[in-house]
């Protein structure tokens, strides 16, 4: 696999772009990563300001491979990115999605079978539900499975990357100084279009 030269501090920015000060570190663990980002939100930046690498699909999109080495995303402008999820989040959406699911199946099960009386409707509803969660249950099992597969796959090929946009000098001292204490690799602040 043959990878883009990745843009130095010393590449010109693009004519009628502002550059972006930004700091960005490598971390070989989700629960390090997790740590660095709840005490950057705790602090003083916005979520917004945070990302993490973008997904397998979009870093198939820019570098032909759904993983990519560090070394050639972490001062490449072009590093697809997305917003940082937290675990409490996903939580939330995989029980979303068994909760939908649970629903859908036990009303589609009710209404399919033409129940009109109370316990008919119950019981449809119960064995519908149960398809439904399982159904739900499988799906969330699979999604997490893909999102845990690639966090390793790319642990494997080098680490994780987090950034964090610095609008001003001590913002950036304080975004080093975080990612720094929470075990980040070669923390850097550097200039992308």
């Amino acid at each position: 696999m043959v990878f883009a030269s990745p843009l130095s501090a010393t590449d010109p920015m693009p004519i009628g772009q502002a550059p972006i000060r930004e700091a960005v570190a490598l971390f070989m663990d989700t629960d390090s990563l997790q740590a660095a980002i709840r005490e950057l939100e705790g602090t003083e930046f916005p979520r917004q300001d945070i990302s993490v690498m973008g997904s397998e699909t979009d870093l198939e999109k820019v570098f032909g491979s759904k993983t990519v080495p560090p070394e050639f995303a972490m001062d490449n402008s072009d590093t697809p990115r997305n917003a940082p999820s937290r675990p409490e989040e996903q939580t939330i959406g995989m029980a979303a999605v068994v909760g939908g699911a649970t629903y859908l199946g036990a009303m589609g099960l009710a209404l399919a079978a033409g129940a009109v009386t109370f316990p008919a409707i119950i019981g449809a509803a119960i064995i519908g539900g149960i398809g439904g969660g399982a159904i739900g249950a499988a799906l969330t099992k699979a999604m997490g499975d893909k999102y845990k597969h690639h966090i390793e796959e790319q642990v494997q090929k080098g680490g994780l990357l987090l950034w964090v946009r610095t609008p001003d000098a001590e913002k950036e001292r304080l975004a080093l100084e975080i990612l720094n204490r929470h075990g980040g690799q070669h923390a850097h602040a550097h200039d992308i279009a």
